[in-house]
């Protein structure tokens, strides 16, 4: 008997995947419901969640290991880090962590969601697609 798993009515499989920022990682350890709303929605849609490496980095102070496990850790390749650099390079003014969730994201071509949109906003126009949806 085959173990497959019919869809829910109404639900159907996220188009996109979301790439997490460092903030999204702090409302959800802080138990902010638009990001634990947030989560839920992924899971129901089964879309893909990615935390880059450098957003754990931003983030990891030894606690809540388990906010980790709800998506993919995307290591830090050479490639993605040097994307990530041309990405500064033709903003300015960003920090590396934001372009490389945005080079991360434009791999994908996921949504990034974040508490802070207006630099991502600006890095995320050097590239076609992603997009940037706020926390709420």
């Amino acid at each position: 008997m085959s173990r497959k798993r019919r869809a829910l009515p109404g639900i159907a499989r996220a188009a996109r995947g979301v790439t997490l920022d460092t903030g999204v990682l702090i409302a959800l350890e802080r138990r902010h419901a638009g990001a634990l709303a947030l989560v839920r929605a992924c899971r129901l849609s089964r879309a893909a969640i990615t935390i880059p490496a450098t957003v754990v980095a931003e983030w990891w102070r030894g606690e809540h290991r388990s906010l980790l496990e709800m998506g993919i850790l995307e290591a830090l390749s050479p490639e993605l880090a040097q994307r990530a650099g041309e990405l500064l390079a033709s903003v300015g003014g960003s920090n590396a962590v934001d372009a490389t969730v945005v080079a991360s994201a434009a791999k994908r071509g996921d949504i990034v969601v974040t508490g802070d949109p207006h630099d991502l906003r600006a890095l995320a126009r050097a590239v076609r697609n992603v997009s940037v949806e706020p926390l709420t």
